[in-house]
């Protein structure tokens, strides 16, 4: 079995962190380390993780990029393979990490998502979207991928010839997972790993984040049938 390191990308996650920290020491496979990666906290997200010895980097672009953010982290990591978990993601089972590393194994993917669950305090909005989304069935993706880096581990050598792409801000997981597929390679959604996931996929309904998603999803689905609105998308 591979060993593994964390990326945890974070601003002001305070609220959260600690039980997510210990849900990841509860694991059954422990990781090398954990590259925590801090956009300008001010609630003592920073310090709390410096005091559980995590390799601290600062983030401090003038606008947050997603694909920046991750591509800094993931060069910091130095084990084969990387969990990337969002810093208010908690970890459902000790075996969740251990189910992501068979998956990875078994089906020789260069990346594998989990299970993302709703808590008590989701939005419905989130809710409906989280249980629609993440099914019960796995998945083995080889052409069209869907892929989430809230939870989800990754090959890192793959990474190497394809990092994630900061002329896209916003489902830079998903642009990824296609030129991996593109490789040849299989992306596998596996629902035996779980973590919760409170805010969900969309953020319940920002208007504002829906706006530069679309924008990303136009370049992603620029070939389909059903072409997104110019103006929706607010190009020129």
């Amino acid at each position: 079995m591979l060993p593994y390191d964390v990326l945890i990308r974070c601003k002001n996650e305070m609220r959260d962190l600690p039980e997510v920290t210990r849900s990841l020491l509860a694991q059954t496979v422990q990781p090398n380390k954990v590259v925590f990666v801090d956009s300008g906290s001010t609630d003592g997200s920073k310090e709390f993780a410096l005091q559980q010895g995590f390799d601290v980097i600062d983030y401090n672009a003038p606008v947050f990029n997603y694909s920046e953010s991750l591509n800094l982290g993931m060069a910091a990591c130095t084990s084969p393979r990387v969990l990337i978990l969002s810093a208010h993601c908690i970890l459902v089972e000790d075996t969740s990490v251990e189910k992501m590393i068979e998956s990875i194994d078994v089906f020789g993917a260069a990346g594998v998502f989990g299970r993302q669950l709703p808590t008590e305090k989701s939005n419905p909005l989130d809710v409906r979207d989280l249980l629609t989304v993440f099914g019960r069935e796995r998945i083995i993706y080889e052409q069209h991928p869907f892929f989430h880096n809230a939870f989800s581990l990754v090959e890192r050598s793959v990474w190497e010839k394809v990092p994630f792409d900061d002329r896209i801000n916003g489902i830079e997981d998903r642009l990824w997972a296609l030129e991996v597929c593109r490789l040849g390679k299989k992306i596998v959604y596996e629902p035996n790993a779980l973590v919760f996931h409170e805010h969900g996929l969309n953020q319940t309904s920002d208007s504002a984040r829906a706006l530069r998603v679309c924008r990303a999803l136009s370049v992603l689905h620029q070939d389909d049938v059903v072409k997104f609105s110019r103006d929706v998308c607010g190009y020129e």
